[in-house]
């Protein structure tokens, strides 16, 4: 059965999907994670352990949920449910695409939170009130904006705006071309706050701290974290990559398509990673991870002249920049879903889908003001939505993914899925769905439970 055409249109070319799922694949985790994994894992052998995850494990679900996505042309559930029928498979596995637009809803509550934050630290430093080199300061500057739940509700608020306005205008007039304008602007910014953090900062001092070659650093640990962060980095078992896949036409080749994704993200993770690192080197602090990095180690780390405002205006806005486009690629599956399920006009389905989001949101926002004591088995809202999406949700439905393109569809149907390019192919990628992939989700999905630790405590 060959793959059937869009009756929602296709990308306009192949450069504007490209920026679409480098918009989604950016994101914000990438340079925020990755000098901090390599500095603490052994630098090159954690780099290279990562790249090798990246071809093994994260290329092949991301071909699966392109593919997926081009063949069934539909809102996940449905399309599961069809694809299912023609594979003569349990109409069970239509819960494989509610769970995981379930994911990407959770995911976007949160990450827009974040984002208010990024958009509120834009302007402070443009007002060159981040530049503060005492700790104490630093924190409490973060903790009086998110500690607020007026100021967080109000930038959580505007970022979710700007993203359903975007999604409104369709996944060409709006995702697309919103792609295609900022992915060069937010390309500009990058060589520019790189050049500058390379003059004030300490690049030297960075290359060093992120590629210090350690084998004992890097242990059984640091393999689980660089396929961890492989897999996690693309926005894989989210139906996001699902969706854009819909809009392919049958005759794109995915794999060079995943490879140039699979670049973009590394080059962007590692120049503007080791940028942050440069600056943070020059204050003689260590690479921080996460929340602490972007909002208390980088704004302590700032100079206080007009290097130091300029450096905070181009990373906060680079910031925003990135989690607008993965922020509206992550609402894109839930407004299909209200469009396809129950009729509605693209404008009304993402609009619905977003106050959904916004609510969810409230749950991670008041989590660290009101609800910050509010915790079932010591932990707050923000941090058990960050749990079960990072370490449940999102592995489970990757896992699924895998099973599903390598052992529930039979090979004729596969082959009709993968689309008539590059079929050559097609064993190896259900060779690694089946083996690598899966048993690295497997051993994700274990170490976020905390079961991998125990294990090797008896060797301790």
């Amino acid at each position: 059965m060959e793959i059937r055409e869009s009756s929602f249109g296709y990308w306009s070319h192949q450069p504007g999907f490209l920026a679409v799922t480098f918009g989604a694949a950016l994101g914000i985790g990438n340079s925020m994670r990755l000098p901090y994994l390599m500095s603490e894992y052994g630098g090159y052998y954690f780099l290279g352990f990562y790249l090798l995850s990246l071809i093994l494990v994260a290329l092949p679900i991301l071909v699966a949920e392109w593919a997926l996505g081009r063949w069934m042309r539909d809102e996940l559930g449905s399309g599961f449910a069809r694809l299912s029928q023609e594979a003569g498979a349990r109409r069970m596995w239509k819960w494989l695409g509610r769970l995981s637009v379930i994911g990407a809803a959770l995911i976007l509550s949160y990450y827009s939170v974040i984002a208010g934050w990024s958009l509120g630290y834009l302007f402070r430093g443009a007002g060159g009130a981040l530049a503060q080199g005492d700790p104490g300061k630093a924190t409490g500057t973060f903790l009086r904006l998110a500690q607020d739940p007026e100021r967080s509700l109000a930038w959580h608020t505007l970022f979710m705006v700007v993203v359903t306005v975007t999604v409104s205008y369709g996944f060409r007039d709006g995702i697309e071309r919103a792609a295609s304008i900022l992915i060069p602007v937010i390309a500009v910014m990058c060589v520019a706050f790189i050049s500058i953090a390379y003059v004030v900062g300490a690049p030297e001092q960075a290359i060093q701290t992120i590629t210090q070659s350690n084998s004992a650093e890097f242990g059984w640990r640091g393999a689980v974290e660089a396929v961890y962060h492989a897999f996690f980095t693309l926005g894989l078992g989210l139906g996001v990559m699902m969706t854009l896949g819909s809009y392919l036409p049958s005759n794109v080749p995915l794999v060079r398509l995943g490879i140039l994704v699979i670049l973009a993200d590394c080059i962007f993770g590692l120049i503007v990673g080791t940028g942050l690192v440069a600056v943070l080197s020059q204050a003689g602090l260590a690479p921080a991870n996460g929340l602490a990095l972007i909002f208390q180690s980088f704004p302590q780390a700032l100079p206080a002249n007009a290097h130091g405002m300029a450096m905070a205006i181009l990373f906060y806005m680079i910031l925003f920049l990135v989690t607008l486009l993965a922020g509206a690629v992550l609402l894109e599956p839930i407004t299909r879903l209200l469009m396809e399920r129950h009729r509605q006009t693209r404008v009304f389905a993402a609009t619905g889908a977003a106050i959904l989001v916004w609510f969810l949101g409230l749950g991670s926002l008041l989590s660290f003001s009101s609800a910050a004591e509010l915790k079932v088995l010591g932990y707050n809202f923000f941090e058990w939505v960050q749990f079960a999406t990072s370490f449940v949700l999102v592995p489970v439905a990757a896992l699924l993914i895998c099973i599903y393109a390598s052992r529930i569809l039979p090979a004729e149907l596969g082959l009709a899925v993968w689309g008539p390019r590059e079929q050559g192919l097609f064993r190896l990628w259900r060779l690694a769905l089946r083996y690598p992939a899966r048993i690295a989700l497997v051993v994700i999905l274990l170490y976020g439970m905390g079961l991998l630790d125990r294990i090797a405590s008896f060797w301790a």
